[in-house]
Formats: C-alpha cells, sequence, structure tokens
C-alpha cells in the first residue's frame, strides 16, 4: 500500500491510496486541473481512478469531484448526508462551467450529466481490490465527517483530520495503523492573536465540532503511543496558514511527547499546498521540506 499527500489544508485536501492497480482520492479539495496535473506526475491517469472518497461536505475537501465524476465517471463515496448537501454544489459548478463555455462558442459538458455516486452509511466499510476502506465518525461541524482507515497487504493507514476532539471510536483504528496522518492544525495562543479572524471564527475552530490543536494531537499521540508502542509512522496535516507553522507543530507536539518520556519520535508535516509526503508500506520516503 502507498499513500501520497498531495495537500493538506484549507486551500485543499487531497490523499492518493494505492494498493496493486487500485487507485484512490480521500477528498478533492483542488482543482479539477491540478488533481489531473498531480495524478499524472504519478503515472495515474485522472480517468483510471477507482474512487473518490470524501470525508465532509465543505468545499476544501470537495471542491473538484463533482467535476471529476462527471467528466471521467469516477464514482464519488461518501455517507448520505452528505452527498445531499455536495450535489447542489456541484450542480452549481456545471451549470456555471456550461455558461462559461457557451460565452467562449465551446461546447460543454452537459450540465444535467449524471453524477457517479455511490453511498457508504458512516461505520461501513468498502472494499475495491486488495484494498478495505473503513469509514469512522468524528466531531467536527458538517454534516456527517467521517475520517477513513485503509486496510491492504497487512498493513493500515488512519487519515485523521477535520475533528474538534477526540473521541472513543478513534483510538481502536489509531493504535494498530502503521501510518497515521493526524491533524495539527493551530496554535491556540497565536489563533487567540489573529486580529484578522473575528471571535465567531476562533470559537469555531477552537470548539469541539473544529480543529484540533497541536496540543490536542499531542494528547491523542501521546495515547496511542502509551497504549501500542513506538510502532507507527505519523505526519501532521491540516496546518493553518494563518495560526500554525510546520516548526511550531512539531515543537509543541515533540515537547508534549518529552514531558511523558516519549523521547524522540520523528514527525512529518505534510505541506498546505503541494505534493509532499509519500509512505510505502513500512518504508517511508519524504520529499525535502524547507521550513
Amino acid at each position: 500500500m502507498q499513500i501520497t499527500s498531495l495537500s493538506s489544508g484549507s486551500s485543499g485536501n487531497c490523499y492518493l491510496v494505492q494498493s496493486g492497480p487500485t487507485n484512490i482520492l480521500i477528498d478533492s479539495g483542488l482543482s479539477a486541473s491540478q488533481t489531473e496535473r498531480y495524478l499524472a506526475e504519478r503515472g495515474v491517469p485522472i480517468a483510471s481512478l477507482d474512487a473518490i472518497f470524501l470525508t465532509h461536505d465543505h468545499s476544501d475537501h470537495i471542491k473538484s469531484a463533482g467535476t471529476i465524476s462527471r467528466k471521467w465517471g469516477v464514482p464519488v463515496v461518501a455517507n448520505e448526508a452528505t452527498l445531499k448537501i455536495a450535489r447542489p454544489k456541484w450542480d452549481k459548478m456545471a451549470r456555471m462551467e456550461a455558461v462559461r463555455a457557451a460565452q467562449l462558442g465551446e461546447v460543454a459538458v452537459e450540465p444535467a450529466a449524471k453524477f457517479n455516486l455511490e453511498t457508504l452509511p458512516v461505520g461501513g466499510v468498502k472494499s475495491m481490490g486488495s484494498l478495505e476502506v473503513s469509514s469512522v465518525p468524528v466531531s467536527h461541524d458538517a454534516a456527517d465527517t467521517v475520517c477513513y482507515v485503509f486496510r491492504a497487504e497487512g498493513q493500515q493507514a488512519m487519515i485523521l483530520t477535520d475533528l474538534g476532539c477526540a473521541t472513543e471510536a478513534i483510538f481502536e483504528p489509531l493504535c494498530q495503523s502503521d501510518l497515521i496522518i493526524l491533524e495539527a492544525n493551530h496554535d491556540p495562543e497565536r489563533l487567540q492573536r489573529n486580529t484578522y479572524y473575528p471571535q465567531s471564527l476562533k470559537n469555531r475552530i477552537l470548539g469541539d465540532r473544529g480543529h484540533l490543536s497541536n496540543q490536542q494531537s499531542a494528547g491523542i499521540l501521546t495515547r496511542v503511543i502509551e497504549q501500542s508502542g513506538l510502532a507507527h509512522t505519523v505526519w501532521l496535516a491540516h496546518l493553518s496558514e494563518d495560526n500554525n507553522d510546520p516548526k511550531n507543530a512539531c515543537k509543541i507536539i515533540t515537547t508534549c511527547l518529552e514531558n511523558r518520556q516519549i523521547l524522540k519520535f520523528p514527525l512529518k508535516v505534510a505541506l498546505r499546498d503541494k505534493p509532499s509526503l509519500s509512505w510505502h508500506g513500512e518504508t517511508a520516503l519524504f520529499q525535502t521540506q524547507m521550513f
């Protein structure tokens, strides 16, 4: 199994998960053209995708999923509540594309064309070739937010972002995962000092249905390591551009771990706006990051 971060942040979230001939995306928050280019650079034609799995209905996770499904027939898999909210957004995008194409004298993709949608209930499991994908509920302010766990070739990985607090459901799969992609969205002190954010937005981010702080991420990681040991590769993900940075996130979380006698635990950061990290089963390959 191989997992690659194509982007991880409020400007767009997208991960490529591969096992044998199976290629899926987790979220599709980039533009369709960006997604197509990043996949092509990795030898994956966008039309060959087996599915796009959506975690929730916020735009930085669903932006191009409808377009990719409509143009290339790629199945979009999500729970019923997520699809119910996402579908009108994709319909609107299709109408706007048709209008722009007509203004340019181009032939537009029929805006009424059907999307290829498939419902996966919260807590459900779907198998695609050798890859098994499980849905796990999390606490976030969307219709019905989930994260996903992947199993293939005797390995397990979990992408856990966009949640405001830890719930019991996340810990068992985290403890069993070889790769953990864990949100470290913000530094609470930096967020509170941010004069550009209204207090209502700060309260949303800090709430139990918002996003994880560095300290909350450290608490989750500490519990996982204390229960299951050190044999995990950990990426920090979905860092805020305004209220965090890679150095700060790694420093705070490392300090929290050291306070519990978890020493020299390696952490890497998935970059916000471009492809960065790739994990190949037991061997983690990391691109150079400039902090």
